[in-house]
């Protein structure tokens, strides 16, 4: 496959999806009638992600359009084992996380299961790695909770968004 054609369905799927979570944000509650502040409306964070990703996809169609940046001259098939690998394992963990872990357990017990088994998996067998293996597991367990953690607080408490769990 083409880089160009890579960049234009990659561009045309993220603006797409950009542009169905960006009319889903508008359509949630803003609560006017209750004198809510329009600050901490349920679809402000999320309408402003969707519109970046929105945003950022049309610069890829346009630059599959044009056939230029920093795509060119790559293709799928010019990725080594070691990326396919990493990129099969993000996808297949953050899926995981989203679709079995995320609502289904508290919060931060999803979180904490996903950022430590993406540590783990990702940085197991990497090259670049300087911790042990053993170390990499304390590290890993210790991030992961601190990460479950902090990004609970920093919903609930900065967001006022109310998380499963």
């Amino acid at each position: 496959m083409r880089p160009q054609r890579i960049d234009l369905g990659a561009g045309l799927l993220v603006a797409a999806i950009g542009a169905a979570a960006l009319v889903e944000s508008l359509r949630m509650p803003r609560f006017e009638a209750r004198g809510a502040d329009p600050y901490t409306v349920p679809g402000l964070t999320p309408g402003l992600i969707a519109a970046a990703m929105l945003l950022l996809g049309l610069g890829l169609v346009v630059r599959g359009i044009r056939g230029t940046g920093p795509g060119t001259g790559v293709t799928l098939g010019d990725w080594d084992r070691p990326a396919l690998i990493r990129t099969a394992l993000t996808l297949g963990l953050t899926l995981t996380y989203g679709l079995l872990l995320f609502g289904n357990i508290p919060f931060r017990i999803a979180t904490a299961l996903f950022v430590f088994a993406f540590t783990l998996c990702l940085d197991w067998n990497s090259p670049q790695r300087r911790l042990s293996r053993p170390m990499l597991a304390v590290f890993a367990a210790i991030f992961a909770t601190a990460a479950a953690f902090g990004i609970d607080f920093i919903f609930r408490e900065i967001f006022l968004v109310r998380l499963p769990g």
